[in-house]
């Protein structure tokens, strides 16, 4: 249990920021023309997601995460004070700085859990959720960034006085896949990383406006991811994947008129996150950072591109949304598969003896 203190109060954090961010890019369409409203959106999004391959890079090269996850806070927190007189700064220091903490605040989560997907869920989680809260309350027009800010601010205080997980930086034990292997394995998982991203911004954009509706999706987003992440590490990452995603395409397909079945397909479908975090720092054992960025970003990031070009409509209906999420699914297996012919990394400071052994066995204990 005391591994999962800093998840939690890094997911905290995560929330706590992305709720900031959501309430800021929440009161644009109130206050600004359509055109303008969609430029700064587009140069967060660039920022937020497009950056993470970048700052996992930089990560790397310090190789001290927590440091850049705290500058990456107080850019957050800075950003507000440059409005209203600097708007467009203000969205690219949010965007940096959301950057900046989702990568070195995922890899700290990565190594807490020692390789488990247990700790990129607890962090993962929140952000939905936050984000979706702060939209919720700048339409409805609260004024609550000081309250946000304030929270932040004493996370930010906790991730800095908590104790530093291992780092793989120095751990001679932690040897790289083949190259070539490795290469293709992570594709197919980005790509399964990808398609689930697409069902979940279609399904966004499906319920636009029904501001209500998207923050009871986000809640149950939210508590698949926190979930999910346990239950992998339980059952396998290979079989709960499978059942979850095979599972929401089903509910998905029959949720027309239906709040329960959308919801719980929601869950399902954000339930293979965690799996999918912790199977890129499997692949990646020395660069927690690059595999956080890759896994929360990039592939976030191509998953939303055919709604950014106008696919939302075709999109849109029920069978094609099932379509995707089984092909989330294929993807996945098809990945943990691969993976778990890969050497398994030895035991070290970031991966004990347990993870290392649940590491090499994605499809679930052997009693199973």
């Amino acid at each position: 249990m005391r591994r999962l203190i800093l998840p939690i109060t890094l997911g905290l954090a995560h929330g706590a920021a992305d709720g900031a961010a959501g309430l800021r890019l929440g009161r644009l369409p109130g206050a600004l023309p359509l055109a303008e409203v969609g430029l700064r959106a587009q140069l967060y999004n660039l920022l937020a997601f497009g950056c993470q391959p970048a700052f996992g890079l930089l990560t790397g090269q310090l190789r001290r995460p927590r440091p850049v996850a705290l500058a990456g806070l107080g850019l957050l927190a800075a950003s507000p004070l440059l409005l209203p007189a600097y708007p467009m700064p203000a969205v690219a220091l949010a965007g940096l700085g959301s950057s900046g903490f989702h990568v070195a605040g995922g890899a700290m989560a990565l190594c807490a859990t020692h390789g488990r997907a247990s700790g990129p869920g607890l962090f993962a989680a929140p952000g939905v959720l936050g984000l979706a809260l702060g939209g919720y309350l700048a339409l409805a027009g609260r004024e609550a960034t000081w309250p946000f800010l304030i929270l932040l601010a004493e996370l930010a205080g906790a991730v800095a006085l908590l104790e530093q997980p291992g780092l793989p930086y120095t751990d001679a034990g932690l040897a790289e896949p083949a190259f070539e292997r490795h290469d293709l394995i992570m594709l197919v998982l980005l790509a399964a990383v990808a398609l689930r991203s697409l069902v979940w911004t279609t399904l966004q954009y499906a319920l636009e406006g029904r501001v209500e509706m998207l923050l009871l999706m986000a809640i149950a987003a939210a508590l698949g991811k926190a979930l999910g992440g346990s239950l992998a590490d339980r059952l396998g990452w290979r079989r709960w994947t499978l059942a979850a995603l095979g599972c929401a395409a089903a509910l998905l397909t029959l949720s027309a008129g239906n709040l329960i079945m959308l919801l719980l397909g929601v869950a399902l479908l954000q339930s293979a996150t965690p799996a999918a975090l912790a199977a890129t720092l499997r692949l990646l054992p020395r660069q927690p950072a690059i595999a956080a960025g890759l896994g929360l970003g990039l592939a976030i990031a191509a998953g939303a591109a055919p709604i950014a070009v106008g696919w939302g409509g075709a999109l849109q209906p029920a069978p094609a949304l099932a379509a995707l999420a089984l092909a989330a699914a294929a993807a996945s297996v098809l990945a943990f598969t691969w993976l778990s012919s890969v050497r398994r990394p030895a035991p070290g400071p970031m991966v004990d003896a347990a993870a290392a052994q649940a590491m090499q066995n994605p499809t679930g204990p052997r009693r199973l």
